[in-house]
């Protein structure tokens, strides 16, 4: 029996903990979707436990327009500066190391993953430090990795970085950080 038992919680970890691969940048989506190469096949990749504003008009566009009560003119920009930021950090053809469960995918059809450069540096995390995306209050998030993306969040809101600049009112309007 207590063979059983641990075999039991081997495979519950095993199951639990994510898959390390090494894949390829086709494009960068937007401020916080990749798309690269998985089994021959382009797959697209969601930062996860991060929000960046859409560079598109779309129907989550639609969805932040009705919550915030912002226009579409005034929330595209944010978007565009946060893709161009993600497309700073990295560029179709760069080798990111991503952990992620690959078989599970999000309601838009995308791969849930942490994501790192060359240099091993969290692209999750850095958007958010980086002031160009947010924690997202939507899904469920390792511990961890919610704890540093909160502790960054709070950093670039209080450094005034990337959006939590000049577009502070309207980044904080986006974000429902105002209340």
């Amino acid at each position: 029996m207590r063979q059983l038992i641990c075999c039991a919680v081997l495979l519950m970890a095993t199951a639990a903990s994510a898959e390390r691969r090494s894949l390829v940048v086709e494009k960068i989506e937007d401020g916080d979707t990749i798309v690269a190469m998985l089994n021959g096949q382009p797959e697209r990749l969601q930062l996860q436990g991060i929000d960046a504003p859409e560079d598109v008009e779309n129907a989550k566009l639609q969805r932040d327009i009705k919550l915030t009560g912002l226009e579409s003119a005034t929330l595209l920009p944010l978007g565009r500066a946060a893709t161009r930021h993600l497309q700073s950090l990295i560029k179709p053809g760069d080798t990111l190391q991503v952990s992620a469960h690959f078989e599970q995918r999000d309601r838009y059809g995308r791969i849930l993953v942490v994501a790192e450069d060359a240099a091993g540096r969290s692209l999750n995390e850095r958007m958010v430090r980086d002031g160009y995306a947010i924690v997202t209050r939507y899904g469920a998030i390792d511990a961890a990795l919610k704890a540093r993306l909160e502790h960054a969040e709070s950093e670039a809101i209080a450094s005034k970085r990337g959006l939590w600049g000049e577009t502070a009112g309207v980044a904080l309007t986006w974000s429902g950080r105002k209340n």
